[in-house]
Order: structure tokens, then sequence, then C-alpha cells
């Protein structure tokens, strides 16, 4: 089968490629909170520091899923997938990141994507990752839950499948925000890489899904012309 885009799937379809049958999961991991509208995706363990995309989402929360094939008896989680908004998608493009320092070499990006070398991605707000890393701060280690949160929600859910986790800042690490700002944390395809975020478009060229590709199906973004930004 010649996959040439990223598109939804139901739980439990069906699709043909490999030289066998492989059945996809749809797994709800639950509403991203974002106070700033300032969307980052990184290696929750190693760079929450990463910059936001550069784009405006309205401050509020999205229902996010992962796309999970089984094939031969192993899953992987293929795609990170955040709904923005119900309405088709009409095209694809690659979610910019800020232009960097003037400083740096030759001042432009040669990739735009986040780099993953514990095994975990996650989506969270650029607010969000601000408190956290304060928190690492402020923290002694033997006191610090974030990482024991995180890693026993992980490890629960791989017994089943794929891991993933919710981190809620008030709820899980006590801190004093209302907002109910959130972490989403999942397993990475293969495990570390560099892995590519796209945004897709609607006929009136809003946001309608941002989806994170972890390269384990051979989908090519996109269906439509891609502008890079």
């Amino acid at each position: 089968m010649n996959f040439r885009a990223f598109r939804e799937f139901q739980d439990g379809e069906i699709i043909g490629g490999m030289g066998y049958d492989i059945v996809v999961h749809r797994r709800t991991i639950g509403e991203l909170v974002l106070p700033s509208g300032q969307l980052v995706a990184c290696d929750p363990l190693l760079a929450l520091d990463t910059e936001p995309y550069d784009i405006e989402l309205e401050p509020g929360s999205y229902p996010t899923h992962l796309v999970i094939p089984e094939m031969r008896d192993e899953k992987m989680v293929a795609y990170a997938v955040i709904t923005v908004d119900a309405s088709d998608v009409q095209r694809w493009e690659v979610a910019p990141l800020p232009p960097p320092p003037l400083a740096s070499p030759l001042g432009h990006r040669d990739e735009d994507g986040f780099a993953v070398d514990s095994g975990l991605g996650a989506f969270l707000d650029r607010d969000t990752a601000s408190a956290i890393i304060n928190y690492h701060q402020l923290m002694m280690p033997e006191d610090n839950d974030f990482e024991r949160h995180l890693w026993g929600r992980i490890n629960r859910r791989r017994r089943r499948g794929v891991g993933w986790a919710t981190i809620d800042l008030r709820r899980d690490l006590k801190l004093p925000f209302g907002d109910g700002r959130n972490l989403l944390a999942f397993d990475t395809g293969f495990g570390n890489g560099y892995y590519t975020t796209y945004l897709g478009r609607n006929s009136d060229d809003e946001i309608a899904r941002i989806v994170t590709d972890f390269e384990v199906l051979d989908f090519r973004f996109p269906s439509f012309p891609m502008r890079r930004s």
C-alpha cells in the first residue's frame, strides 16, 4: 500500500502494509492545557527549556491522542495528535520554531523538530515548562516527585503495550496553579531520535491538527503542498 499522507484512524482499524495486516489503536491520553497558548514539544526529562513552536493557539485545553499500530504483536507510538479544531485538514506544513539568535552559526535552522534522548516525548505549555524547571531547581532530589510520577505511570502502561503519562502540576507536584496546567508524555516510536511536528490547516487556513511523526509508519507528509515558514 502506498501511503501518501497522515490521516485519522479509528480504534481497531486494519491497514495493509509491510506484507501483513497492521491493527491501529487510538488511545486518548487527556486534555492538554495551554494557559499561554504557546506549545512546546520536547524530551520531558532532558529538554524542558525547548523553545515553543512559532504559532499562536487560543489558551485552553485540547484533546490529545496517540496512534499506535500493532505490528506482529509489537505496539509502538506512530503519531501524537493534538486536535485543535474538528474540521478537515486541507494541507500540512512543518511546525516552525522561532528563528535562532543572530549570533548563532549561519543564523538559521536546518531542521524544525525536537530531539529525544530518554525515549520519551511530551507536549506542554511554555509556562508549564517554566514552572517544572523552577520546581526542579527548588526541590531536593529525594523530594522531587516529577520523575517518580512520570516513570511510574509510563511503566504501568508499558505492561499493556506503550507508555504514556499525564502529570498535573497541582495534583502531582503540589504547585499552586489553579488553571489545570499539565504535561502529557509518551513513548516515541522506536525510541531516541529527532522528530518533526506538522500543522494541519483547514479550508480557512486555521490550524486544525498538530501531529508529531515518530516515523513508524511509512506515511508521507503532506498530501497537499507544504509551505515552510
